[in-house]
């Protein structure tokens, strides 16, 4: 399955199953860590091909996390008042919590083999290099991300600085792009079709949503001076 499909179910999965996630989160979270847990074993375990596959593609290949990351920052940039942002804001950390695990599958099953050629310096080219580092970067991010985005956590932490914490998504949405692309860059250019998809996929996403950032970033600045500028009413006159 391509990434723009899986983003495509993945939100109409979160719609769909907005209140058994808000209700029972931790059945997701279980889920997550199966899945999770399958994949790593899966040479072992002698799953069927099609199951093998998709594992591959969702847990490995981090197209699922990636999807539910997606949603997670689209939720941010919808309108405020709009039905979707209300129905699906709840349970935004739920959604984050459940992408965080997911990308485990992602950092240990690429981490066993990408590790070693980095250390034997057999990598297979300067991009791979660059994404390997904004994967160090990533994955610092990620727990950061994960453990503060558990609603324990968020309480003992303060609003406050919750708030200032969890803005450290935005680069870790715009690197984790960034690192895609630059991961999917050689066979891209090499002619590979799924490949390139993939990069034009993720480029897409990474220019939609800085679009979609900055336009509702200018908006909430002009509702601002909007409201600083209502005069307020007149006193009412003696009676």
């Amino acid at each position: 399955m391509s990434f723009a499909l899986t983003l495509i179910v993945a939100f109409a999965a979160c719609v769909a199953l907005r209140e058994p996630l808000r209700r029972w989160p931790a059945a997701f979270y279980a889920l997550a860590l199966a899945a999770v847990a399958a994949q790593l074993a899966s040479a072992s375990l002698g799953l069927p091909r099609p199951v093998d596959l998709a594992l591959l593609v969702m847990v490995k290949r981090c197209h699922a996390a990636m999807a539910l990351f997606t949603v997670v920052m689209l939720i941010g940039v919808l309108p405020r008042d709009g039905r979707l942002a209300r129905w699906l804001r709840p349970v935004r950390a739920e959604i984050s919590i459940v992408a965080c695990i997911l990308c485990v599958g992602h950092v240990l099953g690429y981490a066993a083999s990408y590790v070693p050629r980095a250390l034997a310096g057999a990598l297979a080219s300067t991009t791979v290099a660059a994404g390997l580092v904004a994967a160090l970067a990533l994955t610092a991010l990620l727990a950061v991300l994960g453990v503060t985005s558990a609603q324990r956590v968020k309480r003992a932490m303060g609003q406050a600085r919750w708030r200032r914490v969890q803005r450290l998504a935005y680069p870790f949405f715009v690197l984790a792009c960034a690192h895609a692309l630059l991961m999917l860059a050689p066979s891209a250019l090499g002619g590979g079709m799924a490949a390139l998809e993939g990069a034009a996929a993720y480029a897409t996403v990474l220019v939609a949503y800085v679009v979609l950032r900055a336009a509702r970033a200018l908006a909430d600045r002009r509702a601002a001076q909007d409201a600083q500028e209502v005069p307020e009413p007149d006193d009412p006159e003696p009676r």
